[in-house]
């Protein structure tokens, strides 16, 4: 693979098809923020190489499709095996698209900490994987050229908040000093600000398909339709039929996105009819293809009311300001990066109980009586949203086409300069290049850093993964040494055959010995007779003496050789 990848800041980016697969017509916001990733690296990533970290050859190739279809330059595309992290050293970096990197840290720690950096990104902090995947950066062998990308104000003091705890915890339980907080790095996520602009075409079909007409006014929620796990409509059908006893134009809410199940769907439509009968509704649902794109243009502006604490950023506000849209949005979470208040749109006041308030919702998430959807559902019941802010913000638009068309160029502005991938890649491939410099030592950074959990040699890389022979060596009545005697048994090469024609062998193919190197084995057996382990592994290369003296012990299961312990050398033999 050569030096390509630590040219200008990069990184291996992991591909698991699992993770993009598509659900009820459409990808979670995680897994489209990461495709939108993929695609906008392909295209604006200044590097000879990109480098996929995956379990399959055929994942690597899919990866390599995604790639190649963004439109990028024409460059190779490297497979690198997720269980081979040594090929990671010659890239410089492993970038993961979630914070989960405990078992990547303790991987690395096996090969040598400054081998590589680890960078990781938050989505979701409330469920209790995202929780535990946070705790980890305070406990796991994280170094100080590893980061983790926050992508909101908001979303960062919530990580900071729970790695204080842990460290706090940790420090009393043990007596000691807590470890060293990780990099925290606050980078926003990114889009494809050309993909959203305005179409006129798009325009004039959805209003004429809704009776839309040119002097109305259309306001735009667009994401996942669910109270329970996105935004509670209610404030927003007040709002607007606030809004619209207030004005003389003919008010219309699009409603674009997904419903979990007819439940949902029936409750939204019983509750706008409801709250809201002065607003004339429209529901795009499912929200598939290209529809997804042109939605943005039959709207004059931008509503979302996320009052979920699942959300720590929200590129829907972002997508509306590309799209030329003014945005009215909660004052919540990343939404209070993105838009600005009586610039691009207007920032809806929130209100939530202080520490100490849910505590029991807490616990029943814990102990599981909750699961992550219950207990999120209940926790956004106690986030107020204004109404009348709301409404008034509406009104406003509603009202003043020479402010929504303000509103929306300063916003398509913004997006361009501050969220587009053409800005967002670079920022990455900065935070990449500077964490190398700090591993390997630079012109900025001219020692580098110093290791935190230097590796032990008489200590395990691993603590909460046992080597299994280590943990349950107390299992076996004997172990296996380099001191023990083998020869082969009087019919063991036919014994060979039958355990590789076994049924049982295939699944572990690739933790046995070769077939030609388990024929090596039994060749110079049958030269030399029985002999001791260490002898014979010595006889073979220096790489796969590990796997083979493992080997031995299977070849033993079927009978091929005979094993047995050296009378005179008790104790435990050093491996080879």
């Amino acid at each position: 693979m050569g030096d390509a990848g630590r040219q200008h800041g990069n990184a291996a980016i992991p591909y698991d098809p699992k993770d993009f697969a598509v659900e009820n017509g459409r990808l979670l916001g995680r897994q489209s923020a990461s495709a939108s990733f993929i695609a906008g690296f392909a295209r604006h990533a200044r590097i000879d190489a990109l480098y996929c970290y995956a379990n399959r050859q055929a994942d690597a190739a899919q990866f390599a499709s995604r790639a190649l279809a963004a439109g990028g330059p024409e460059r190779p595309v490297y497979w690198v095996p997720a269980d081979s992290p040594q090929n990671l050293a010659e890239i410089g970096c492993l970038f993961v698209f979630h914070p989960r990197m405990r078992e990547h840290a303790f991987l690395r720690r096996a090969i040598g900490q400054r081998a590589f950096s680890l960078c990781g990104i938050i989505h979701t902090l409330a469920s209790q994987g995202g929780m535990d995947a946070v705790a980890d950066w305070r406990i796991a062998p994280f170094q100080p050229w590893d980061a983790l990308i926050c992508t909101s104000t908001a979303g960062r003091q919530a990580v900071e908040r729970q790695l204080a705890a842990v460290g706090a915890y940790l420090a009393e339980r043990t007596g000691g000093r807590p470890p060293a907080l990780p990099r925290l790095e606050t980078i926003p996520l990114g889009i494809d600000c050309a993909g959203f602009a305005h179409d006129p075409a798009s325009r004039a079909h959805w209003r004429q398909r809704f009776g839309i007409a040119e002097e109305d006014v259309a306001a735009l929620y667009l994401g996942r339709l669910s109270a329970h796990a996105k935004a509670h409509p209610e404030p927003m059908y007040m709002a607007l039929e606030r809004a619209a006893r207030r004005t003389g134009r003919r008010l219309n809410l699009i409603q674009a996105g997904w419903f979990h199940n007819k439940g949902i769907e029936r409750n939204f439509r019983e509750q706008a009819a409801r709250l809201a009968p002065s607003v004339t509704m429209h529901f795009v649902t499912p929200l598939e293809g290209e529809t997804y794109r042109q939605i943005w243009s039959a709207a004059d502006f931008f509503l979302s009311l996320s009052d979920n604490i699942q959300e720590t950023f929200g590129l829907t506000p972002v997508e509306a300001m590309a799209a030329g849209l003014p945005a009215v949005v909660s004052d919540w979470d990343g939404y209070r990066d993105t838009v600005r208040d009586g610039i691009d749109g207007f920032r809806i006041p929130t209100l939530a109980p202080g520490p100490g308030a849910g505590g029991d919702l807490a616990l029943r998430h814990a102990i599981g009586m909750d699961r992550y959807d219950l207990y999120i559902g209940k926790a956004s019941k106690f986030v107020a949203v204004d109404i009348e802010a709301c409404a008034e913000a509406c009104l406003r638009l509603i009202e003043d086409a020479e402010l929504r068309r303000r509103m929306g160029d300063a916003g398509q502005r913004r997006a361009r300069e501050a969220f587009d991938w053409s800005v967002i890649v670079p920022a990455y491939q900065a935070l990449w290049a500077e964490l190398a410099a700090i591993r390997q030592g630079g012109s900025q950074t001219p020692e580098a850093a110093p290791e935190t959990m230097p590796v032990r040699p008489d200590a395990p890389h691993n603590p909460w993964r046992l080597d299994p022979f280590d943990q349950f060596a107390g299992y076996s009545a004997l172990r296996l040494t380099p001191d023990f005697q083998v020869r082969l048994a009087a019919d063991g090469m036919a014994a060979l055959d039958l355990a590789y024609a076994s049924p049982n062998t295939g699944f572990a193919a690739l933790a046995l010995p070769t077939a030609e190197e388990a024929a090596t084995l039994c060749r110079l057996l049958a030269e030399t007779g029985e002999m001791r382990v260490l002898d014979l592994l010595m006889r073979l290369p220096a790489k796969r003496r590990p796997l083979l003296f493992r080997g031995l012990a299977w070849m033993a299961k079927y009978g091929v050789v005979i094993l047995r312990p050296a009378q005179s050398l008790p104790g435990k033999a050093e491996r080879p």
